[in-house]
């Protein structure tokens, strides 16, 4: 798929089947998140990569109703940042650098035909806490996000909004 088509066709998938995701598709999903910019090039990223049915469950109760699609995926991945490895001068960067990894792993998979759903963590401290401690995670380890991963069973064909003039302004507000 070219990849501006893949971009402006990507939807939110929560329905999966039962075919599973090849450890090199799997590899090359998490390749992507490793390549996009981090703050000072400092990487200060970390995934948690869960394919067992008990762990997803207990990942999906830890986050509440919206992470109800961890119960159906082939495979869950957890993005964490790492503080020790953050950018000394401003370490909230960690959070920019976790959600490009996460968009950049999202695109890969729409590229190889795989569906996902961004699932939110972090601010949210108690789904921060719950997982924290569900994985038994060092302090400087804060949990970012989760990102549902799954060959879709279903097919989202809506009209996505597209470009909104009222959103942009050139030169001046």
């Amino acid at each position: 798929m070219e990849l501006t088509e893949g971009v402006l066709k990507r939807r939110s998938i929560r329905q999966y089947t039962d075919q599973r995701i090849s450890d090199e598709d799997l590899h090359t999903i998490l390749r992507a998140a490793m390549t996009g910019p981090s703050c000072a090039n400092k990487r200060d990223w970390s995934f948690l990569v869960v394919r067992d049915k008990d762990t997803l469950n207990k990942m999906a109760d830890a986050n509440g109703r919206p992470a109800e699609p961890l119960r159906h995926c082939d495979v869950g991945i957890m993005i964490l940042g790492d503080l020790d490895r953050a950018f000394a001068p401003a370490k909230e960067y960690w959070v920019i650098d976790g959600a490009i990894a996460g968009q950049n792993m999202i695109l890969a998979a729409q590229g190889l035909g795989i569906g996902s759903v961004w699932l939110g963590t972090w601010p949210q401290m108690h789904r921060v806490e719950n997982q924290r401690e569900l994985f038994s995670l060092p302090e400087n380890v804060v949990p970012h996000s989760i990102i549902a991963f799954g060959y879709p069973a279903e097919e989202k064909n809506e009209e996505h909004p597209d470009y909104e003039e009222c959103c942009v302004h050139f030169e001046k507000w």
